[in-house]
């Protein structure tokens, strides 16, 4: 694409400066669309032919023609062995049993595999370790993440909103859609999607919450919500307009206002602050699961059940006797002090007066005090029924709601004391559809804005999805930034290949288990992990695919597996978080809430601070809570090591492990296979059986010397060599 005469297209693409300036030129409501690539509509494209044969399978004939492209080959495919435990690990993120690894390389159909992807995409928990890769990028929390961090203990419907979604195929269009106006799509019902659509809306009621007072600093909250949404479904940074023009990007501060207006036209829940003490700020904007016809008489209850508590406490203040009675002092009180000030006018002497005073203001404290005693049960009625928001009776959600529908005003330079021009609601103009953006009268815009985001003419949605898909399969993304498809953003290495998986994803219903399908069937996806060294020269970062790349399990991973190896992973949906009830959340910025709940579910079920992360999942590179994350980070630390070899949990899970192997046979040498079944999905080789005959032996005989009792020798030994295998790079690392 030519933009006006000057500067070139290839200008515009080597200078990110030069091309914003240049888009500016044809102005934001051109219908052409920006020279960037992410900004062009998604092309047709057919898959290259391969003279070679390599693979019917698209995604193999765009690979290998890179491949070919830059005097690269594939190499081998990876033995069945190595392919179960990369399937189970990619889409459920734990460990095949030993049954399974066996009836596998037994099978030897043509469809074997193809049917091996298709039984653990059926596994209940897929939708757990996906859902996990969701919650990274909507940065869930249990949490509120103001300055006291309330916990939130609705907001785990939301997670099982998005575990179940992913179980279920839901389309990633109606999933985006519900997410953002879940809440509106729910009254149109029908019936039994209203509790599912109401709690989607926890998408933007997680939206970062700061300071101390009830929506504090909101401009920031609203900022949050931006940015996520920007990055989560467009791969754009949209906060950087917050105060100028994108500097890099073709979105401008009015851009930025107009998304605002939408959100700031949107009720949010509180869920509590330091604040949260005073009876003033009980928590509020919580969301019925029911419709309104359903759930309207136990609320009106509700509401009248306070406003009775509070004509009680209003009567009792001033029309029990003993309101009368200060009412009265009150009078005899303030006629003294105008007697006192009158002999004063006149020099006269007051002190009597002052002591009769004194004695009535006595007499007042005293029965004010009865009065405040006969009011506290009261009050702390009033106090614990206000405090949830809602009946305790009725369930609700921790969701987002429409507010009061207004147009933005700009904030000057980001200062929301310092009030521009109001900015009609609306989404970033220079992907804006060439027809209007229409928002009914009344209504924040959140729905017009989620069906323009899952329109097909939207060239970023789609892409930016299969984009995730991609790296969650291979580590990496076609597109190396998978929230950032800007100009600062990694071009794709790949294009075509991203447009064609696009495409196919629309066409497929916005499916994401089609893309599992068709992504695992590659020959691609099924490459060995072995090192060529020509092709390591050439393409030293495998950025073309002429491998596939060995990976460290993720924090929940090890965890998982770890529990899974040793009996003791709990697979059921575990009940609510137990926080403390809310009648003593006392919980300021000095002494914020903090809690770790000791689980043996899977860790995705783990109760997550924003303050104050779990010590497992910091330590193993797990997301960040306060932000979107998009890619995690795979330190090698010290710190590793350490937990791996002396923590409690580890010790446990490993002892665990070892009673399972000193139950399930007599036999070292059958204990040693089946320990490496289950840790490592692979029988032992004869030296390593060797070998661990050895170091038990030589174990035991160490206790021996010690004088360790002989009843645990057995128990001791084999735990040693439990957490041999548990710490192993084999188990954490798959091929």
């Amino acid at each position: 694409m030519e933009i006006n005469s000057s500067p070139t297209a290839t200008d515009t693409m080597r200078s990110p400066r030069i091309f914003w300036i240049a888009l500016l030129a044809v102005g934001p409501a051109s219908a052409e669309p920006p020279g960037h690539w992410a900004f062009q509509p998604i092309k047709n494209v057919h898959p290259p032919s391969d003279p070679q044969g390599w693979s019917v399978n698209p995604i193999d004939r765009f690979v290998i023609a890179k491949l070919q492209e830059k005097g690269l080959a594939p190499v081998s495919s990876a033995d069945k062995q190595t392919l179960i435990r990369r399937v189970y690990f990619d889409l459920i993120g734990l460990p095949p049993s030993p049954e399974e690894v066996a009836a596998f390389l037994a099978d030897a159909s043509p469809d074997a595999y193809a049917q091996l992807v298709e039984r653990v995409l059926a596994s209940p928990r897929y939708g757990e370790r996906w859902g996990r890769h969701w919650m990274d990028v909507v940065r869930y929390a249990d949490t509120a993440g103001d300055n006291a961090d309330y916990p939130i203990p609705e907001i785990h419907l939301y997670r099982d909103y998005i575990i179940d979604s992913f179980n279920a195929d839901k389309p990633y269009d109606q999933f985006v859609r519900e997410q953002l106006a879940g809440d509106i799509l729910a009254k149109q019902g029908p019936p039994e999607k209203y509790a599912e659509r109401v709690v989607a809306t926890g998408f933007l009621a997680l939206s970062r919450r700061y300071a101390t007072a009830p929506f504090e600093l909101w401009h920031l909250t609203l900022e949050d919500t931006i940015e996520t949404t920007g990055r989560a479904f467009l791969g754009l940074t949209l906060r950087c307009a917050r105060c100028h023009d994108h500097k890099y990007d073709p979105v401008t501060k009015e851009d930025y206002y107009a998304l605002y207006g939408i959100f700031d036209s949107t009720r949010f829940p509180y869920a509590g602050s330091e604040e949260f003490q005073s009876k003033n700020f009980p928590r509020s904007g919580f969301l019925a699961l029911s419709p309104p016809m359903d759930s309207a008489l136990r609320l009106n209850a509700y509401e009248q059940s306070l406003q009775k508590l509070e004509s009680e406490i209003k009567r009792a203040e001033t029309e029990s006797e003993l309101a009368k009675q200060i009412a009265r002092l009150k009078e005899r009180i303030e006629a003294k002090q105008k007697q006192i000030r009158d002999l004063e006018s006149v020099a006269g002497s007051a002190e009597e007066v002052r002591a009769e005073l004194a004695s009535l203001e006595q007499s007042r404290e005293q029965i004010n005090k009865q009065l405040q005693e006969k009011l506290k049960p009261l009050q702390a009625e009033l106090r614990k029924r206000k405090r949830p928001g809602a009946p305790t009776d009725l369930p609700v959600a921790y969701a987002a709601c429409e507010g009061k529908a207004a147009d933005a005003f700009l904030q000057m330079r980001g200062n929301p004391d310092d009030k521009g021009p109001r900015i009609k609601r609306g989404p970033p103009k220079v992907l804006a559809a060439s027809a209007p953006f229409f928002i009914p009268e009344g209504s924040s815009g959140r729905l017009e804005l989620a069906q323009w985001l899952t329109s097909p003419e939207n060239p970023l949605t789609a892409r930016v999805m299969v984009n995730r898909i991609w790296q969650h399969h291979f580590g990496k993304g076609i597109v190396a930034t998978p929230s950032n498809f800007g100009l600062r953003g990694d071009e794709p290495t790949h294009p075509d290949l991203l447009d064609d998986l696009a495409r196919r994803f629309l066409e497929s219903g916005w499916s994401v288990k089609a893309m599992h399908r068709l992504i695992m069937t590659s020959e691609t996806y099924q490459l060995a992990s072995a090192h060529a060294e020509d092709n390591g020269r050439r393409d030293p970062d495998n950025k073309l695919y002429w491998r596939f790349d060995r990976r460290r399990l993720d924090a929940e991973s090890i965890r998982d597996a770890t529990l899974a190896v040793a009996g003791q992973l709990n697979l059921k949906r575990p009940q609510p978080h137990p926080f403390p009830s809310m009648e003593t959340w006392t919980f300021t910025q000095h002494s914020p809430f903090k809690a770790i709940y000791e689980s043996n579910h899977r860790s995705v079920y783990l109760m997550t601070q924003r303050i104050q992360r779990h010590p497992f999942l910091a330590l193993f590179d797990g997301p960040d809570p306060n932000t979107t994350t998009d890619t995690r980070t795979e330190s090698t630390v010290a710190l590793q090591a350490l937990f791996m070899m002396n923590n409690q949990f580890v010790q446990e899970q490993a002892a665990a492990f070892a009673r399972r192997l000193l139950e399930s046979a007599q036999e070292d040498c059958e204990r040693i296979r089946q320990a490496h079944e289950l840790a490592w999905s692979r029988l032992p080789q004869p030296t390593e059986v060797e070998k661990a005959v050895g170091y038990l032996q030589r174990y035991k005989n160490e206790l021996a010397r010690t004088a360790s009792p002989e009843a645990s020798r057995d128990l001791d030994a084999w735990t040693s060599y439990a957490r041999i295998l548990l710490t192993a790079n084999e188990f954490v690392y798959v091929d």
